[in-house]
């Protein structure tokens, strides 16, 4: 289990791998009308659970996130409906 598939509220997919970096945004702590970006978290394989307990690590952090650093798309982690091991 070294990917997962992410499914969203509006039907569109995102595959996560091993060893990806989810960036979750956060609302900046000073500045509570600003957001920023929290520390990144490497997604890494649980021996029972798979890619699950690290992506729930990145998603508790923040209601959006970036994938490997691609600022140009954010991902509301609220809107994930599914996620598929494989």
């Amino acid at each position: 289990m070294n990917k997962a598939t992410l499914y969203f509220s509006d039907k569109s997919m995102l595959e996560i791998h091993e060893g990806d970096l989810i960036t979750p945004i956060v609302r900046n702590e000073l500045e509570k009308s600003s957001a920023s970006m929290a520390e990144s978290v490497e997604v890494w394989n649980h021996t029972h659970n798979g890619l699950i307990p690290s992506i729930m690590d990145a998603f508790v952090a923040g209601d959006y996130f970036y994938l490997n650093h691609e600022y140009s798309t954010a991902y509301n982690s609220q809107a994930v409906v599914k996620i598929i091991l494989s």
